[in-house]
């Protein structure tokens, strides 16, 4: 019942957010490994934090822009928090949930000491992607592919290798530089979203330890030749799988 509730209130929060975001970075390789379980489903609560070379500052007097808004607003986000179910059936899982205002799914192989996970935005829309000169992508799509290798020190400790390339997104807004008047901010000058994409490249590594994991990742942003980094900790909870059979309860009509 528990899980059940959970996952209600994830789809009510999903369907809230489509469309909000278009955005997502490389997802947590060490949970999705962790989903390769017979007896028990994993959810993932994740938290990460980027440094490196963020874009946070704004530009300004960009006559190509279209009426009503004239700078853009860049301001990187540090800070990812995501909910992830994964749904493993032998070596195939899929996870979906949302990583900060993205609806994301996130399939792929996994086995105990390898596996490609693919990762999207669940609801790729248009005019959310600023594609330079005042124009719009006509999908606005970000994702990636991941290889991950893991070692077991014991029953419970696991070290983990990964590598990815992705095709990323950044916050943007175009807005108003001047927002006067007497009747509030207007939609101009409130912004509208136009995430900026880049394509990474990089590898990273991960410890887990029972439910929990700490994963480093290093990301080269071969568009605009920038340095990433993230930090993320997993918390996994696992619940039991629903089985899918029917049986018969005997002394029942």
């Amino acid at each position: 019942m528990t899980r059940g509730i959970l996952w209600i209130v994830l789809a009510v929060c999903a369907l809230l957010l489509a469309g909000c975001s278009v955005i997502t970075r490389p997802p947590s390789a060490a949970a999705f490994m962790d989903s390769y379980r017979e007896d028990f489903a994993t959810t993932a609560l994740t938290l990460s934090m980027y440094t490196g070379d963020l874009v946070n500052e704004t530009k300004r007097d960009l006559d190509y822009l279209p009426s009503g808004y004239d700078e853009i607003e860049s301001d990187e986000w540090p800070v990812d928090l995501s909910a992830i179910h994964y749904f493993n059936k032998s070596h195939f899982t899929l996870g979906i949930g949302l990583q900060s205002l993205t609806p994301i799914w996130q399939p792929g192989f996994v086995s105990k000491n390898f596996g490609v996970m693919a990762w999207s935005n669940l609801l790729p829309l248009s005019d959310r992607v600023d594609e330079g000169g005042g124009k719009t992508a006509v999908v606005g799509w970000t994702g990636g592919i991941s290889t991950i290798e893991q070692f077991y020190a014991g029953e419970k400790l696991r070290f983990g290798l990964t590598e990815h390339i992705s095709k990323n997104g950044r916050e943007s807004y175009w807005k108003e530089e001047d927002c006067g008047g007497g009747f509030g901010p207007t939609g101009s000058c409130m912004g509208s979203p136009k995430s900026i994409r880049y394509t990474e490249v990089g590898a990273g590594g991960y410890v887990s330890y029972g439910n929990f994991s700490l994963e480093f990742r290093y990301g080269r942003d071969i568009s605009e030749d920038r340095n990433r980094f993230s930090v993320s900790l997993d918390w996994m909870i696992h619940s039991k799988k629903e089985s899918l059979s029917f049986t018969e309860d005997k002394g029942r009509i």
